[in-house]
């Protein structure tokens, strides 16, 4: 893995960061925008940020490509606190009620890390609609408000981010380990992706949009779409850190997500996508990638095939997904595989240059459906008396 990459990985995941409170990876991005003339930078009336990178020339004659990934993690957001070092916070996201007794969390105060353990959870006002959801999934449903107990004294302002207290990342082999990955992970691989294409200048250009409140239900990419913020001919590619089901392996190449819980993708733009990542292949012998149907859960590729928009996604398999270990029954740190991660950087830089047209179908589909057509018609018309 390249230094660089690995580098901006980790500065990136280590942001505290929760919905509606993205402002730590938000500035992080712009810095880097900042620090390439090639990109241009602008942020929509919702707060998710446009990212936007042209080449010397458009290397292929298609829609635009876009890159769209969530800056935010399940997390807490404090409301009030007193001398005593009661805290209370709401929660934010989806991680059932059960593993937050007793759970440990850490407050981001300014650039202090405060530590303090969860003392009461409270589920009013939480709607019904959150509890009809969690029955689906045969769980409880988070809590509304926390209570943390931290050290007496301690100030802790309104509107303090808290997460998880886990380590902020660790490598043992292939495999990072970190506090959160899904889905800043995703998000670090594109802004290493655009960080290859300015290095080399390469022809091609490509988009990306960051969204924020995913984790409460879509917010960012819901409002991006309802405001038309993407131009409707936009063959969008939303990235993700999704569940590691069975038939997917760690390590055995970022995966082509055909569909999820909600809804299969755009075929065309699928296709698009694994020709693209066949060719990769071949050329790099050192490429791999999956293809699945992530059906473990509902994310952003819907919300744009639902607004009419051709869609598709590409994710990097997960484990422990929201910080949950289902085996332990406890919280647990996010893991990811650093193959899987430089692989799908270069699967973004391959699809952000690639001169592959875009021709609403599967050309090496077509080829081998054509090809059989011509082997087995002709002894079809000369063997059809035989079935008489």
């Amino acid at each position: 893995m390249k230094a660089r990459h690995l580098k901006l990985l980790r500065e990136f995941i280590s942001l505290p960061t929760a919905p509606f409170a993205e402002a730590a990876p938000l500035n992080y991005i712009r810095r880097f925008v900042a620090a390439r003339p090639a990109l241009r930078c602008r942020a929509d009336r919702f707060g998710n940020l446009h990212v936007r990178y042209v080449g010397r020339s458009t290397a292929a004659r298609r829609p635009p490509i876009v890159f769209a990934g969530h800056l935010d993690h399940p997390g807490f957001v404090t409301r009030r606190s007193s001398q005593s070092g009661r805290v209370e916070a709401e929660w934010r996201g989806w991680v059932e009620r059960r593993y937050f007794p007793n759970a440990r969390v850490r407050l981001f105060v300014g650039r202090r890390e405060v530590r303090g353990r969860i003392i009461a959870v409270d589920d009013r006002g939480r709607g019904g609609q959150a509890r009809r959801a969690a029955e689906s999934f045969g769980a409880d449903s988070p809590p509304h408000r926390v209570w943390i107990r931290v050290p007496r004294g301690v100030v802790v302002p309104p509107g303090t981010i808290g997460m998880w207290d886990l380590p902020v990342a660790r490598i043992t082999g292939t495999r990072l380990w970190a506090r959160a990955c899904d889905d800043v992970a995703g998000v670090a691989a594109i802004l290493c992706a655009l960080d290859e294409l300015c290095r080399s200048r390469a022809a091609g250009s490509c988009a990306a949009l960051f969204t924020r409140a995913e984790e409460v239900g879509f917010g960012g990419a819901l409002a991006a779409v309802s405001a038309r913020e993407l131009s409707r001919r936009s063959i969008v590619v939303a990235v993700e850190c999704s569940r590691a089901i069975t038939g997917v392996a760690v390590g055995g190449g970022p995966v082509l997500r055909v569909g999820d819980k909600a809804s299969v993708f755009t075929p065309a733009a699928t296709a698009f996508c694994q020709v693209v990542a066949e060719r990769l292949a071949s050329d790099d012998k050192s490429f791999a990638f999956q293809r699945k149907l992530m059906d473990g859960g509902t994310c952003e590729s819907t919300v744009y095939c639902h607004w009419g928009y051709d869609a598709t996604g590409l994710c990097l398999p997960l484990v422990n997904y929201h910080n949950r270990d289902l085996e332990r029954g406890r919280i647990a740190p996010e893991s990811i595989d650093l193959r899987d991660f430089e692989n799908l950087v270069k699967w973004f830089v391959a699809l952000a240059t690639t001169r592959v047209r875009y021709t609403c179908d599967h050309p090496g589909l077509d080829r081998r459906l054509t090809t059989l057509l011509r082997k087995h018609r002709p002894r079809l018309l000369k063997t059809r008396r035989n079935t008489v």
